[in-house]
């Protein structure tokens, strides 16, 4: 009987603890109470993390101080909390919870996008709309009415007058974003960048000239260290008043990707088809990274007049450089009979 009576106590006691436990889990992953999906929360300048948990406790959005803070404390989460106004997820865990406040925003919320160096306004349409963050339709809509900074030259001639200033690299945005918005966000680490580089390197006189030579590099270059001397061929073929015959600016008058281009691709009319005109086309024909626009500014000093990739079967494919036409023709060549075979 005795022995009865203790395993009673025993498993009410363990009873009552798994109770406590699961009470405990519970205020963790799920520490708010409201008759809403969702809270308001306003940090206020001075703010701790600490004032913000009794406030929601004492709105009675919160089930256990006690229970939340020491949990903070025991994993030792980051307390530093930014000011701002939040809609906070009745359903969030408390890890989330802080995160947010950590962050300015909800990571949670935000999708991950990389634009790759070179993509080209279509591309960054495509991509957002994979993404499920906006439609191509409505994100080229959009770059087609921004009203434009003062430092983006235009012209009629010009297919998209932002092409060029879109810079990429890892953006997070929401499903929904508008256009106008990652423009935004594209422009602003477009700036950053291009600041930098002046801090660095030198002043920009003539921001339009060298981000399309930056845009042609970045189509052309295989590999980083042909960047500098494909800029010095772009500048030298200008000097001579020759036709910069770039397959990367056909292909954007085509507005479509080719392995290969046929003559009659080279005579396609468009004022971007660098085998018609003279100079430079009339705005860039991607948007180029960093490198890229470095080597614009930076060309190598070479008497170079043509370029040739000097084979297909490397990744890190260099190419051919030279001065003479018929040393030109001669790489040409090789370099036919190695893609056809």
């Amino acid at each position: 009987m005795k022995r009865i009576k203790i395993i009673t106590v025993i498993l009410i006691i363990l009873c009552i603890l798994i109770f406590i436990g699961f009470r405990i889990r519970n205020s963790i992953k799920h520490p708010f109470v409201a008759a809403t999906d969702n809270i308001s929360v306003v940090v206020a300048k001075g703010d701790s993390l600490s004032n913000i948990i009794n406030k929601l406790h004492n709105d009675g959005y919160i089930k256990s101080t006690h229970v939340i803070k020491c949990y903070i404390n025991i994993k030792r989460l980051n307390t530093t909390i930014k000011q701002g106004k939040y809609n906070i997820n009745k359903n969030i865990s408390i890890n989330r919870f802080v995160k947010i406040l950590n962050n300015g925003f909800d990571e949670e919320e935000f999708i991950k996008v990389t634009i790759p160096e070179g993509y080209n306004i279509e591309n960054i349409g495509q991509t957002l709309e994979e993404k499920s963050i906006i439609s191509k339709k409505e994100f080229i809509k959009s770059c087609k009415e921004y009203k434009l900074p003062q430092y983006i030259v235009t012209n009629n001639k010009q297919r998209y007058p932002l092409e060029g200033y879109l810079f990429p690299d890892t953006y997070r945005f929401k499903k929904g974003t508008s256009g106008k918005k990652i423009i935004d966000d594209m422009l602003f680490q477009f700036k950053l960048v291009m600041n930098n580089i002046e801090k660095k390197d030198k002043k920009i006189n003539n921001l339009y000239e060298i981000i399309t030579k930056a845009s042609i590099i970045e189509k052309e270059a295989r590999c980083e260290k042909d960047r500098a001397k494909i800029a010095s061929v772009i500048n030298n073929r200008i000097q001579k008043q020759m036709k910069l015959q770039v397959d990367a600016t056909v292909l954007y008058a085509l507005g479509e990707h080719k392995q290969r281009l046929y003559y009659k691709d080279l005579k396609v009319k468009s004022s971007y088809n660098t085998y018609n005109i003279k100079g430079l086309p009339p705005g860039p024909i991607c948007n180029p990274g960093k490198p890229s626009i470095i080597a614009a500014l930076n060309p190598e000093k070479t008497e170079y007049l043509y370029y040739v990739l000097e084979n297909n079967v490397k990744h890190d494919k260099e190419h051919y450089f030279t001065k003479d036409y018929k040393d030109f023709l001669k790489a040409k060549e090789i370099y036919k009979k190695q893609i056809e075979g």
